[in-house]
């Protein structure tokens, strides 16, 4: 799965690597721990990140909230997990996808959208406590996750659009550090495919991520607290 992740770049690197329509603004952005929203007991906190869609034949970027909030939900974050909707191997995704009401609006649709992350972090489940890891690009600039997106309208305020991201089976990377599930990463060569293909299109680009793509290392259990956001997340642990 893909519940918590980092983001480290310049805007002039996302506009280069996504093909962005327009020039991108001076700066950057550095959230070096980013989970999703949550419920909280006096209402909810939002969580927005930058994602890329399809807007008028081009590519454009806007902050969606994490996670996906469904349209029948009113614009309240649901009890249950919308962070990723999971595909499943051996099966297309359009089938998998039918069965989860959370998502297949935004399938059926073709809502699909790209995430881009710095890295993400995954929690070793053979040892215990589980020992956190940052999974980061070997050589891309950014990594660049298939994600479904929807709009939900409260009953009172503007709609809120949201997004989920898909996730797959693992590489032998990520089943080496205890790991069963993986965000499905796309390259710029799948980007087309996946945000304005067709079902059939989008579906073949799903799959583990490719061997040698990422290099993963032990990091601090501060991450564990989702408000911790220190320069020290990135350094190496030993094992």
């Amino acid at each position: 799965m893909c519940g918590r992740g980092g983001l480290d770049y310049r805007w002039e690197t996302v506009w280069e690597w996504l093909d962005l329509a327009g020039g991108p603004p001076d700066g950057g952005v550095t959230r070096r721990n980013v989970a999703p929203g949550r419920r909280t007991a006096d209402g909810q906190q939002l969580v927005r990140l930058p994602v890329v869609r399809p807007v008028d034949g081009q590519r454009g970027i806007s902050e969606l909230a994490w996670p996906l909030i469904p349209p029948w939900k009113h614009g309240r974050i649901p009890k249950f997990s919308t962070a990723n909707c999971r595909s499943e191997p051996d099966r297309p995704f359009s089938e998998v996808v039918a069965g989860k009401p959370a998502f297949r609006h935004a399938w059926q649709r073709g809502q699909r959208c790209l995430v881009p992350m710095s890295w993400f972090y995954e929690w070793d489940k053979s040892q215990s406590p589980r020992a956190p890891w940052r999974v980061f690009p070997v050589d891309d600039p950014l990594l660049v996750m298939a994600g479904l997106w929807d709009r939900s309208k409260p009953d009172d305020g503007d709609p809120i659009e949201s997004f989920t991201i898909v996730t797959t089976e693992p590489n032998a990377l990520l089943r080496r550090i205890g790991h069963d599930r993986a965000p499905a990463l796309l390259r710029p060569d799948r980007f087309d495919a996946w945000l304005t293909g067709s079902d059939a299109e989008a579906e073949a680009v799903l799959g583990p991520p490719p061997e040698g793509l990422l290099d993963a290392h032990r990091v601090t259990r501060r991450v564990n607290n989702p408000g911790y956001d220190e320069p020290d997340l990135l350094e190496e642990q030993a094992d």
